[in-house]
């Protein structure tokens, strides 16, 4: 057996344990609260204004997070949202690491033509499609490991010195994630 290897088989499945998406995933609620909490307050404090007046569009971070608007389910207000965005295949994809249990997709279940997309400059409405086979996730998911392995490594724990997209068991990963694509309407 080679270094590689022997660390492979010791190393746990994804999402490793100090990920973003295993403390979502399998921490205690109140700590998951906590989370939720500070993200949310970055988002309406920082991030929301300031693309707003057009300072983070205007230095370039338009080209990787979007303003997601939907319709509140429970309220009927528009809600924005900042997510990280992919151009995968000439579609606009965004992944959700919570996933059906991320506020704004059930926003979208909630309300499916009520959605809107801001990225940079642009606005357009957008019609959701959910990505649900599998076999379509997994060719997502490989995708990104090997374009973005840092955001990966923060995400869920990829290493890419030690992990293949071709031989990792993304299973787990795949059960936790929702992935969808926004194409304009």
């Amino acid at each position: 057996m080679n270094q590689n290897t022997e660390k492979k088989e010791i190393i746990e499945d994804l999402p490793r344990i100090g990920s973003v998406l295993h403390n979502f995933a399998f921490s205690e609620e109140e700590k998951r609260q906590k989370i939720l909490k500070k993200w949310k307050r970055l988002n309406k404090y920082f991030v929301l204004p300031l693309y707003r007046i057009g300072l983070l569009p205007l230095l370039g971070v338009g080209r990787i997070f979007l303003i997601l608007k939907t319709i509140g389910r429970i309220t009927g207000k528009i809600r924005k949202t900042p997510l990280e965005y992919h151009w995968i295949e000439e579609i606009m994809t965004v992944f959700s690491g919570r996933g059906e249990n991320s506020g704004w997709i059930k926003n979208i279940h909630a309300n499916p033509d009520a959605v809107w997309v801001k990225h940079g400059f642009h606005n357009f409405k957008a019609r959701v499609e959910f990505v649900n086979n599998n076999e379509e996730k997994l060719k997502i998911v490989k995708w990104y490991v090997s374009k973005h392995p840092k955001p990966a490594k923060m995400l869920f724990g990829w290493d890419s010195k030690i992990d293949d997209p071709e031989t990792t068991d993304f299973t787990k990963l795949l059960v936790l994630i929702t992935i969808m694509r926004l194409h304009k309407d």
